[in-house]
C-alpha cells in the first residue's frame, strides 16, 4: 500500500511539470520524389502526391519525440517485352512509419527553423504487369528499418496553429523475394497543417 501511495504522490507531483510540455497533431501533405536503383540496370524514378499524420511531444522548448505514418505514392516505369511484343509495366509504390527527434530553433517572431532525424519502418512494393498477360500481376514487395533526415521551417499562426514546409530524405534498403537488392529513396518536399494541446 505504501508503494502505490508513494506512486501516486510522485505521479501527481510530475502533472504541473507535464502540464507544461505541449502535444502536437499534425496533417501532412506533399510531393514526394522516389528513386530506385538495382545493381547493374537502370534506375527508376518519379514523383507522386504524398500525404502522413504525425504525433509528436514537445519535452523542452527545442527538442520533441515525433512518431509519423506516411505514404509517398507509386511511380511507373513501361518498356517492350523482351517475347511477345507486349508492354512491360514496374508500378513501385512506398510508406513508412517513423520515429525520431526534432530540434526547433525558435525566433521571436513566431517563425522557427527545425531539423529532424530518426528511424523510419518502411514498407516498398513492386508490382509487374505484363499487357500480353493481364490477370498475371507479379508482386514483389520488402519492409525493414533505415533512417530519415530533414530540415524545416514553421511559423505559428497563433498559441495552438502552426503551418510549415519541410524537406526529407527516407532511405531504403531493399531486398526482394528474387534476391534482387535495391535502393530506393524518398525525397519529398510537404507541407504541415500543425495543431498543438
Amino acid at each position: 500500500m505504501k508503494k502505490i501511495t508513494t506512486a501516486l504522490l510522485l505521479t501527481a507531483a510530475a502533472l504541473p511539470a507535464l502540464a507544461e510540455n505541449k502535444f502536437s497533431a499534425e496533417l501532412l501533405l506533399g510531393m514526394s520524389d522516389q528513386k530506385s536503383k538495382t545493381a547493374g540496370s537502370n534506375s527508376i524514378s518519379g514523383d507522386d502526391v504524398s500525404f502522413g499524420f504525425r504525433g509528436a511531444y514537445l519535452a523542452t522548448e527545442t527538442i520533441a519525440v515525433e512518431l509519423a505514418y506516411q505514404e509517398y505514392g507509386d511511380i511507373d516505369n513501361s518498356y517492350p517485352a523482351l517475347v511477345d511484343g507486349g508492354t512491360i509495366t514496374d508500378n513501385i509504390s512506398s510508406k513508412a512509419y517513423t520515429l525520431g527527434m526534432k530540434g526547433l530553433l525558435p525566433f521571436d517572431n513566431g517563425f522557427s527553423l527545425h531539423a529532424r532525424a530518426g528511424i523510419s519502418f518502411w514498407d516498398y512494393r513492386l508490382d509487374i504487369d505484363n499487357s500480353n498477360f493481364p490477370k498475371n500481376r507479379t508482386t514483389l514487395k520488402d519492409d525493414g528499418t533505415g533512417l530519415y533526415y530533414g530540415i524545416g521551417m514553421q511559423y505559428a499562426l497563433n498559441d495552438h496553429i502552426d503551418i510549415g514546409l519541410e524537406y526529407t530524405v527516407t532511405e531504403m534498403r531493399v531486398r526482394l523475394d528474387t534476391g534482387t537488392a535495391v535502393e530506393h529513396d524518398v525525397k519529398n518536399l510537404g507541407l504541415a497543417l500543425t495543431y498543438s494541446y
